[in-house]
């Protein structure tokens, strides 16, 4: 995975490219990528917690880590 460094290097540089390659406003495009990088980082993170509270929910946890049922089917449920 490349560095955040590059990845917000590369979002300025679409920023530049989408606003018609305007001289002048590079610190503006690499502020706004910065933020962009934030909030993609804040998303990832969000959505990594949502996945850990839907798996825990799935494993009939709550905050903990409990054990997964390694019981075959015939002991574990009524079939």
């Amino acid at each position: 995975m490349e560095d955040r460094e590059q990845q917000q290097r590369e979002r300025a540089y679409r920023i530049w490219e989408e606003e018609g390659r305007q001289e002048g406003r590079d610190l503006d495009h690499w502020h706004r990528a910065a933020e962009q990088g934030q909030d993609n980082d804040s998303e990832a993170a969000d959505v990594t917690q949502a996945n850990q509270d839907a798996n825990d929910a799935f494993n009939g946890q709550k905050g903990g880590r409990a054990e997964p049922d390694m019981r075959p089917p015939s002991i574990s449920s009524a079939d």
